[in-house]
């Protein structure tokens, strides 16, 4: 059989099957694709990047191919390295200031979009054109230049990846695994592929939306993780995720194997101790030891270089809410806000840190029933993000710009609802709700094809009917938001809102459906702010 006609054949039989059963299909189809004499020429094929320097493409490919094994950090590095051997090199200058790297500097990125294109090849110059649409919120566009360049250079398995990673982050979720599956087919050893269809069935955190959870599979997210371990035994994110597998399945001895195991993986700067330290401190959380769990942070903030120290110092107080201790937590977010200066981030990134940060205190806040501290942290948050697009408005549009500010003050419209519903103000909150409305109304009328865009407006209407009796109203609320992805404007876990929907659930006497979600909440197993202030809550229902 000739390898297209066995292709045309599985891709059939792709659509005719259960997930389970595709996904095993799929990997027969990788062992056959890998026994093919020409996979490694399959594996070479590359973007063609302009640059007078043969050490700067080799150091920008190596840099594509460490990004695609996860390691940001390292991407960041070779980029930089890259321009050091050549200043002039667009495409790296362009992925080094971009969500490429977390770091998006538009400025940068709006003076290569419109003066330096037409110095690169116009498969470069397609590749940034879908970054920085993406950067712009134009999510169709991107999604439609992606598309153009797939299918252009349908060979090229980065182009397929990065397709379906920034798919990832959005409501585009089976266009995004469809992306990636296709990239699988182009290149069965691609590892990022693995890791980010892995995402899709389990909770990881930083690769993207999952699906939704009535349509996840632990046991196909552990079929990825086994092909990252026995396509990189060295990267010690393929054991770190075989430890979140087992302790979504609540195998915690076996997680801690696993992490210890990623410890003893050498790395540069500490990196894997870094990396096993944060996860073991993630699972004593679950296992209630709160004090060693606060040891393994600890133990990350002595160590951490190059701003590392950062992620645990954000984690802290995630750890004291799972705890119930407000007051900690609060104490911890006041040393994250003292360390943030001489972490010496980027300006907006350092900004963000801010926001994000203010917005946890406005939670743990709130939810300790401290009305006058909470609303406070409101302005505070405000002020951050505002900081973040002032920095950048000489680089956007003014429709950009106006944009940008709209969102901002939609945010703040939702922060206040959530604060008066936490005290008990529902008045006050559905006028919040109802000036909400007329944002989101207006940019329906702007893009039809806007993802879910009443989200918080429904999860937060259904928090007030919850609390003034009305259950039937309060469920009707929460499930026009069942099926959806995504975490609303305010980037809040599911879980959160998922207490409440269970709480409506039970209020009209689904007490199967209820339990089914309490428990899930309750055993999660992974970190959010969303799940630290519901999961005893949960716990507590069942």
């Amino acid at each position: 059989m000739k390898l297209n006609s066995y292709l045309d054949s599985i891709q059939l039989l792709f659509f005719k099957t259960n997930t389970i059963m595709r996904y095993f299909i799929f990997s027969i189809l990788t062992l056959f694709l890998i026994s093919c004499g020409d996979n490694n020429e399959v594996q070479k094929k590359r973007m063609t990047v302009t640059t007078n320097s043969e050490e700067a493409r080799a150091l920008f490919y190596e840099a594509i191919d460490t990004h695609s094994g996860l390691n940001w950090q390292k991407a960041e590095d070779l980029l930089k390295s890259a321009l050091a051997k050549d200043p002039d090199f667009i495409t790296a200058r362009f992925l080094l200031n971009s969500p490429f790297v977390n770091n998006v500097d538009r400025k940068i990125l709006n003076d290569i979009y419109n003066n330096q294109l037409d110095k690169v090849s116009e498969m470069e110059a397609t590749y940034m054109k879908g970054w920085y649409l993406r950067v712009n919120g134009e999510r169709k566009e991107s999604n439609e230049t992606f598309k153009e360049l797939t299918s252009k250079y349908s060979d090229i398995p980065i182009f397929w990846l990065h397709s379906g990673i920034l798919k990832s982050g959005g409501g585009d979720i089976n266009d995004a695994i469809s992306d990636l599956e296709k990239c699988l087919e182009v290149n069965p050893n691609s590892y990022g592929a693995n890791a980010y269809l892995m995402a899709k069935h389990m909770v990881v955190g930083t690769l993207g939306n999952m699906l939704p959870a009535e349509e996840r599979d632990l046991e196909v997210a552990k079929m990825h993780i086994d092909r990252m371990i026995e396509i990189d035994p060295s990267n010690a994110y393929g054991p770190t995720y075989a430890g979140n597998y087992e302790r979504a399945k609540g195998n915690f001895e076996k997680a801690i194997e696993y992490y210890e195991q990623v410890g003893k993986i050498p790395s540069e700067d500490n990196l894997n101790v870094y990396q096993s330290n944060h996860y073991l401190a993630l699972t004593n959380t679950f296992l209630k030891k709160y004090d060693l769990a606060e040891s393994y942070f600890r133990r990350n903030i002595e160590i951490a270089e190059g701003g590392y120290d950062r992620q645990a110092l954000f984690f802290m107080p995630s750890l004291h809410i799972f705890a119930n201790n407000f007051d900690r937590a609060i104490e911890a977010t006041d040393e994250y806000l003292e360390k943030l200066p001489s972490l010496e981030l980027p300006y907006v990134w350092e900004s963000n840190q801010l926001a994000n940060t203010h917005a946890e205190r406005f939670l743990a806040y709130s939810h300790n029933q401290q009305d006058e501290e909470s609303y406070n942290e409101i302005a505070f948050f405000e002020k951050y993000r505002m900081n973040g697009i002032e920095y950048n408005k000489s680089s956007m549009t003014g429709k950009q710009y106006e944009d940008n500010k709209e969102w901002l003050n939609y945010q703040v419209i939702l922060m206040n609802a959530w604060h008066d519903i936490l005290f008990g103000r529902y008045d006050e909150a559905r006028e919040s709700l109802s000036s909400a409305k007329k944002f989101v109304e207006g940019w329906i009328e702007e893009n039809p094809d806007r993802l879910y865009p009443y989200f918080d407006i429904n999860v937060f209407e259904g928090m007030i009917q919850l609390n003034e009796g009305d259950f039937n109203s309060s469920l009707a609320s929460f499930e026009k938001t069942t099926g959806k992805v995504g975490n609303g404007a305010l980037g809040m876990d599911r879980a959160y809102f998922d207490y409440f929907h269970a709480l409506a659930l039970k209020g009209v006497g689904n007490s199967e459906d209820a339990n089914e979600l309490f428990y899930r909440i309750a055993n999660e197993n992974f970190f959010g702010i969303g799940r630290a202030l519901t999961r005893e809550l949960a716990a507590a229902q069942l």
